[in-house]
């Protein structure tokens, strides 16, 4: 009899480094080179130590913004995944109105004259007095 083996981490993020999945490995990366870029635009742009102390400011927070985004999860999701539910949210609209296209609106208005035109029919038939009935 042949014993078969069932994986266990089915449910569990394969880990890379320090702990840290891909994912959020590329998060952080991203962040860093954000952060970077960001720093050596800003210092070109404004020279003098006030822009170099405004390129670290803004560095820094490039990447501490990707260290939270990776390292956070609030309910067992992501903050980008939280952020993109919130974005769905806003964009998709809110209520919505029903509108037939002109051809559906002429074919519900013809499929609807012969019924009306049946119970005139049926009215007029019912106003008209048989003279021989009333003996």
């Amino acid at each position: 009899m042949k014993k078969e083996e069932f994986p266990t981490f089915l449910n569990e993020k394969p880990t890379v480094i320090f702990g840290r999945t891909e994912r959020e490995l590329l998060i952080i990366a991203c962040g860093i080179v954000l952060g970077y870029t960001l720093w050596q635009r800003v210092s070109k742009l404004i020279p003098g130590i006030g822009g170099t102390l405004l390129a670290v400011a803004l560095a820094a927070l490039c990447v501490i913004l990707a260290f939270i985004d990776a390292l956070v999860s609030v309910a067992g999701r992501t903050l980008d995944e939280w952020f993109f539910c919130w974005l769905f949210y806003m964009v998709v609209p809110k209520v919505y109105l029903y509108k037939p296209l002109e051809e559906e609106a002429e074919r519900a208005r013809s499929e609807r004259r012969p019924a009306q035109e049946s119970r005139k029919r049926a009215a007029s038939e019912d106003d008209e007095v048989d003279p021989l009935e009333e003996y």
